[in-house]
């Protein structure tokens, strides 16, 4: 009985919660769905991490009435977006507009009140900015002219949202309303009266925009923002910044200045000895065809290297990517050979008419050759890689469009051609100095031991290391033997058998400076790399210590040259001790797990150095995109080492 009159109590007690529980449903849920009407918005969008939601006063309106329309703007936590009056001119604002064949007109907009914050890439100005939860208040007029029936309203808003170090790309979001415009029609109540009457919204009158507040944080707006001339924005050039200010007949103008900037880079070495080993071997001419020659030759750099480097922008591939394949690097290096032969007259008896017309034998096949050696130097120039050119390939992405992106790349890629046009000019009228004779045949071969050179050089990622390093000490030897000594061109003069042993002199030296150890040595005292794994950044990230990864490849001259002259610095030494030292090699650029680096990490060319601080975040303002010099090396590594005591504040 105990357990029967326990069973029946609990039965009872049962029944009484859910007597309880079905009268407070019956209470709630009439006040829950009229809220959830007022709460439903007529269009909606969200693109991570802005949403947005539009409200409309009424689904039926006459022509020439007013319209009204709020607009929720959500920004996720730790994010913000510009104001729509944003403190630096070149800021995306965030703005409200209408599409094309809207039936409506935009009779005022009322913004929020931003918020003026500091930001680590900003210390000095505040911005104006919008975060959290906002409403924008947008009153619209019913065109006359409108016609009867359903239609949408295509509202749209731009927004760009930014956390403490990044910003992702600016997005339009679209807002279409769905109204019915009734001529006559005579609208009474309004819908979601609620959030309209908490913004204080009414037809009759629109409240004139809210203006920027003025703070004391902010000074006036030419010291906030001092406007950065033209050589100012070419010095730290950001490709949408310099069209949006300048536009293109400008920027076509700063991507040729910038193409010639490129010819004081390291990555154009191997096409200085190709240009006077190609053009000091021809024959010789005139000086008009000698500048046709070599201005044939120039536009094939241009060509090529416009090709590569929108390809690269709209694929998302890596700039250079084509030095990547044994294929063409074999090519590149059988097409030097050939010409280095050529050059010693192995093949100006019993030439096949293609090798002949590759090597420029005649006036018109000479145009032709300089016209194919300039494509493809225009490849082997693609590695060239600037801070300058990761913000072109990220525009010419952004806009999807390959004829401005082959332009825009085809005119840097004349900047950087120009001087080689200049040189192969040169180089082609070596052979019209007088008294030329026998010294000319000596240079010739000269100019043909560099194309041998540079075919060694495009091999060095596809053969082994150390058969590589034994070859190129071989090379430099045989030459200094050959041309010091064994070369059959009679020496007549005494500075010319001055000039053959001094030749000699440097070719062997060169081999005997190649094959010292010396290189290596300085490499084990240097920085400690490692070898890239996501488990040595994860752990990383647990330990909080920061990252620094250096993204390279074996064709890679600037990639070398910041190892040789920036990491070995002893001051870089010491402080990268901190840091774990990361190296990712890039050269197979076809296995999935470099494609998988290059996508993870946004790699747009080599090198790229991407510095993570202690919380496990990049710090993308540090990035490095071209060769540096070992004091702003220095100065990135000092930043990113600041994160540890950063870090360490917030430890318990």
């Amino acid at each position: 009985m105990k357990i029967e009159n326990y069973i029946w109590s609990l039965f009872k007690s049962l029944k009484a919660v859910l007597t309880a529980l079905t009268i407070a449903i019956l209470l709630i849920v009439p006040a829950a769905l009229g809220q959830n009407k007022v709460d439903t918005p007529d269009a909606k969008s969200s693109a991570e991490p802005v949403s947005v939601e539009a409200y409309a006063s009424h689904t039926k309106i006459a022509p020439g009435e007013k319209l009204l329309v709020a607009i929720k703007l959500t920004i996720g936590s730790g994010w913000h977006v510009n104001s729509n009056k944003p403190s630096d001119e070149f800021l995306i604002p965030s703005e409200v507009a209408l599409g094309d064949s809207s039936p409506v007109a935009i009779d005022n907009i009322v913004y929020p009140k931003p918020k003026m914050v500091k930001f680590p890439f900003s210390p000095e100005a505040p911005l104006s900015v919008f975060d959290g939860s906002n409403w924008i208040q947008v009153f619209l007029i019913v065109n006359k002219d409108a016609q009867a029936g359903p239609t949408k309203i295509p509202l749209q808003i731009t927004t760009q949202a930014c956390d403490n170090r990044s910003c992702v790309a600016p997005t339009t979001q679209e807002l279409p309303i769905a109204i019915e415009i009734v001529p006559g029609f005579v609208a009474t109540a309004i819908k979601h009266s609620d959030i309209f009457s908490s913004l204080g919204m009414t037809a009759e009158a629109a409240p004139a925009p809210v203006v920027e507040p003025t703070s004391s944080l902010t000074p006036p707006k030419p010291e906030t923002a001092p406007q950065v001339g033209f050589w100012g924005m070419m010095k730290n050039f950001k490709a949408q910044d310099f069209v949006d200010r300048y536009g293109y007949i400008l920027a076509f103008i700063a991507m040729y200045l910038l193409g010639l900037g490129l010819t004081l880079t390291p990555c154009v070495y191997p096409i200085i000895p190709i240009t006077i080993g190609y053009f000091g071997s021809q024959s010789s001419g005139k000086w008009t065809r000698q500048l046709l020659m070599a201005s044939v030759f120039g536009l094939g750099i241009a060509i090529s290297y416009a090709i590569v480097g929108t390809v690269a922008a709209l694929s998302g591939s890596l700039m250079g990517a084509a030095l990547q394949s044994s294929w063409v690097l074999g090519v590149l290096a059988i097409i030097c050979v050939v010409m280095g032969f050529n050059a010693f007259g192995a093949f100006e008896i019993a030439l096949p008419g293609w090798v002949m017309n590759l090597a420029g034998g005649g006036s018109r096949r000479g145009v032709t050759g300089a016209a194919l050696m300039g494509l493809t130097m225009g490849i082997a120039a693609a590695p060239c890689l600037a801070a300058f050119i990761v913000s072109l390939l990220a525009f010419v992405g952004q806009k999807g469009d390959p004829i401005l992106g082959f332009s825009m790349f085809f005119i840097l890629g004349l900047g950087l051609a120009t001087p080689f046009i200049a040189l192969g000019t040169f180089s082609g009228l070596i052979s019209k100095v007088p008294k030329s004779g026998a010294w000319m045949v000596y240079a010739k071969k000269v100019m043909g031991g560099l194309l041998f050179g540079a075919a060694l050089y495009f091999l060095n990622p596809i053969l082994p290391k150390p058969l590589h390093h034994s070859l190129v000490a071989v090379a430099l030897t045989t030459a200094g033997l050959y041309f010091g000594f064994f070369e059959p061109t009679p020496a007549k003069t005494w500075r010319f058998r001055a000039f053959r042993y001094l030749l000699a002199i440097v070719l062997i030296g060169g081999a005997i400076w190649w094959g010292m150890p010396g290189a290596e040595a300085v490499k084990e005292g240097g920085i400690a790399w490692q070898p890239y794994s996501t488990e040595v950044v994860q752990k990383a990230a647990v330990d909080k210590k920061p990252v620094v990864i250096d993204f390279y490849a074996d064709w890679c001259i600037p990639c070398k040259e910041l190892d040789k002259y920036s990491f070995s610095d002893s001051r870089v030494v010491s402080v990268g001790s901190n840091f774990v030292m990361l190296k990712a090699n890039l050269t197979k650029g076809s296995s999935p797990e470099v494609k998988g680096l290059i996508s993870q990490y946004g790699i747009k060319g080599v090198p790229t150095v991407v510095f993570i601080g202690s919380d496990g975040i990049e710090m993308p303002e540090l990035r490095i995109n071209q060769f540096e010099r070992a004091d702003l090396v220095l100065t990135r590594f000092n930043t990113l080492a600041a994160t540890i005591t950063a870090g360490n504040k917030t430890l318990p």
